[in-house]
């Protein structure tokens, strides 16, 4: 299990004596392209007895250049965490991205922090990596500035699946377009999001569709708006799914100006309200649709349930 640390509340001395190899970047999604860099890393730290780092950031940096909400999160912060541990990783540090971080020279960094702090052997970062204010520092400064320390510096180039390159970028296309298995293929694992069961409107149990509804459209990337089939993981029921189908969007038919994701669990009746889910994606059904009516929308809700039974495999 991978040591979690705040650098700011690493003590200079700390990693003096650890023969450093360092991976740097915010990771968001941790897709197949960020767990190779990782794994080059941690393959490297073990072949010369060394400690193997990732130095990551608590919040994209663009939200702290440019607004608050400017980047949305693919995946969790804890989510992320769980993740880089399980790739066997020794040390976890997480920088707060904060105004003084971003006020750092390209130099200042390399010198106060990858030496100062981490006392660094070598070097791992991706081919596209940017650092220091205004992002004014690369992989060509990087090689640079180290050479003369004799600090290996590896630039690992982007991976790419079948000629498409592996990146967060693609990875958001994917989601505004709303294709699962694509988005699966970057990542390596379904599309998921979490939160925390909020009260509705109550019209789905009035629908006879009771729905768990989560409000995390705001902070997170979400797949494009419509009707999908997935899994519901319910926390205090770990390593159980629940077949569900999933609504996102902002319930056009009774003219909401909000966007939530909401999930009607098949057959559970348990009240959900304040206890935290994850959904996971797996199938795109349709679009989201403007009913003439209450009826015809039950309708197609029943047609919908019974696609998602023949999918999972769930007896009338």
């Amino acid at each position: 299990m991978s040591e979690l640390l705040e650098l700011k509340k690493i003590d200079n001395s700390y990693f003096k004596d650890k023969n450093s190899v360092i991976v740097i970047g915010f990771f968001d999604g941790v897709h197949l392209g960020h767990k190779r860099i990782i794994e080059a890393c941690v393959k490297r730290a073990k072949k010369i007895n060394g400690a193997s780092i990732v130095l990551t950031f608590n919040k994209p940096p663009l939200n702290v250049i440019k607004s608050e909400m400017y980047k949305k999160l693919i995946i969790s912060y804890e989510e992320k965490i769980k993740i880089i541990d399980s790739l066997g990783v020794d040390f976890i540090v997480t920088a707060n991205f904060d105004s003084d971080f971003f006020m750092l020279k390209p130099g200042q960094f390399c010198e106060d922090i990858l030496i100062g702090k981490f006392y660094v052997r070598e070097i791992f970062v991706g081919s596209g990596f940017r650092f220091g204010f205004k992002a004014e520092g690369n992989v060509s400064f990087l090689k640079r500035f180290f050479k003369p320390y004799n600090i290996e510096v590896n630039v690992i180039p982007l991976l790419k699946i079948k000629g498409e390159t592996i990146s967060s970028t693609n990875t958001r296309k994917y989601y505004s377009e709303g294709k699962i298995k694509k988005i699966k293929n970057l990542l390596g694992m379904n599309p998921q999001v979490e939160g925390v069961v909020v009260r509705g409107a109550g019209r789905g149990k009035k629908l006879g569709f009771p729905t768990a509804n989560i409000d995390v459209c705001e902070d997170f990337v979400t797949p494009k708006d419509g009707v999908y089939l997935g899994t519901v993981e319910i926390n205090g029921n770990e390593n159980k799914l629940f077949p569900a189908i999933i609504n996102i969007g902002d319930k056009p038919t009774f003219k909401e100006s909000k966007k939530w994701i909401e999930a009607f669990i098949i057959n559970f009746k348990d009240d959900m309200y304040k206890r935290k889910i994850r959904i996971n994606f797996l199938e795109r059904l349709r679009n989201e649709i403007t009913f003439e009516s209450k009826d015809k929308l039950i309708s197609q809700m029943k047609m919908d349930l019974e696609y998602a039974k023949k999918y999972f495999k769930i007896k009338s």
